[in-house]
């Protein structure tokens, strides 16, 4: 009988369960795995020719890649150091082993972000049902992820035009701007320090519990918050069925449709900050107040706007009689019917400090990236959001509530 007739028994030969089992590092991860549902993502293609590899088994090598902080090449040679964790994770070992860097970003750009929401969805719900998730509270934001690229050295600013022309294939992602850290302060060339910086790279926008995010949708680094709230809070609405929550969010998604749409169409409330701007009074071009004049719907585009005229044109110093200035409004006006200064908003808005440990641990994990296409992207960010979310569950499985937030501690637990 040939050696090789009957490799997969002398690979499990080899393969000692109680090894899995026991050893700290492989059950954190088994663990963690074991808390989310995969069953609904379709294990192999329906494509004629080579089954290729499991969809299941690639997404869960991610995930493992985002859990431990890989890179590609690192995850690659991590599975093939360790056979037995590859097969537990459903690579088989004998026909096709470990997928190539190209075969995972291949995946990442073609991987239908559907299938991620339904495995987030399944997990979240079990996590409601148990009581660790609170559903009273979500919270929108937004992170920045860099680009690796020369493009944000600003050694290297004006030396090319255009990006595009530079980058062969087409990049998703394009220049946005970013605030600037206290820890890491940027001066302009007068010495002064700088607010903001530009940057090459994309946005990720995070919908989130007070103590885990659930879903993130990626966008190029220069699109506006406001309008991916939308995107996020249809998703928890149709997926996770909520309503009667308070939705917190800062200055940058003030906006009188987000409001209409949190009130009539979630049936909760919008607890959000007036951006600067609106707590201007409107003035013309000599410097004079504008003072409200009339309302009225704008047909063609369907919305309603505040028109505001000067309050005593005679007396013009540009010699001008139709000095004006508009402005957008809700026909419910949800937006101005909240008292910004009262101690209830007040009590209510402080929570959305909670969550700025949660998207300093994301933008620490997906904070770079050379990925070029925004799927690719968002796939990476849903599972470090499942991460937060499995880790959850464990904290709660091991009667350890209070490591519901703290994944690192958590697994040091799981190790001891």
């Amino acid at each position: 009988m040939s050696l090789y007739g009957n490799s997969s028994q002398l690979y499990f030969d080899f393969v000692y369960s109680d090894y899995m089992k026991e050893h700290s590092e492989f059950k954190y991860l088994l663990d963690l795995i074991d808390m989310i549902d995969w069953s609904v993502v379709p294990d192999f293609s329906n494509k004629i020719g080579r089954t290729g590899y499991s969809r299941r088994a690639l997404l869960k090598a991610i995930f493992v890649q985002k859990v431990k902080g890989f890179t590609v090449r690192e995850l690659i040679h991590f599975l093939k150091s360790n056979p037995s964790f590859a097969k537990c994770i459903g690579f088989d070992p004998i026909i096709n082993y470990v997928p190539s860097e190209a075969t995972f970003s291949s995946f990442k750009k073609e991987f239908g972000p559907s299938y991620l929401d339904k495995v987030i969805v399944f997990t979240v719900l079990k996590g409601i049902k148990e009581g660790i998730f609170d559903t009273s509270y979500l919270v929108v934001d937004s992170y920045p992820i860099i680009f690796n690229s020369f493009f944000n050295n600003k050694k290297s600013h004006g030396k090319f035009k255009d990006y595009k022309e530079y980058y062969r294939s087409p990049l998703e992602a394009n220049f946005g701007v970013k605030p600037v850290s206290n820890s890491k302060p940027i001066y302009d060339k007068y010495g002064n320090p700088k607010n903001a910086m530009s940057y090459l790279g994309y946005k990720a926008h995070t919908i989130t519990f007070l103590n885990v995010p659930i879903f993130t949708v990626v966008s190029p680094a220069s699109a506006n918050d406001k309008n991916y709230a939308f995107i996020l809070l249809e998703k928890v609405v149709k997926y996770l069925d909520l309503s009667g929550f308070n939705f917190l969010a800062d200055a940058a998604y003030d906006s009188s449709d987000l409001y209409d749409y949190v009130h009539l169409i979630a049936g909760s409330i919008a607890f959000i900050p007036l951006r600067n701007s609106s707590k201007k009074r409107l003035v013309g071009e000599c410097g004079k107040k504008l003072i409200k004049h009339s309302h009225y719907l704008e047909s063609k585009r369907n919305i309603y706007r505040t028109k505001f005229v000067c309050d005593d044109p005679s007396n013009c110093p540009l010699g001008r009689s139709n000095c004006y200035s508009y402005r957008n409004y809700s026909k419910y006006d949800f937006r101005h019917f909240l008292n910004r200064e009262s101690p209830f908003f007040k009590e209510i808005y402080k929570k959305r400090t909670l969550i700025e440990s949660i998207f300093s641990r994301l933008e620490s994990n997906n904070g770079t990236t050379s990925l070029k296409y925004t799927n690719a992207v968002q796939l990476e960010c849903n599972l470090s959001n499942l991460f937060l979310i499995a880790s959850a569950l464990l904290a709660h499985k091991m009667g350890r509530d209070d490591l519901l937030s703290s994944p690192k501690t958590l697994m040091y637990e799981t190790a001891s």
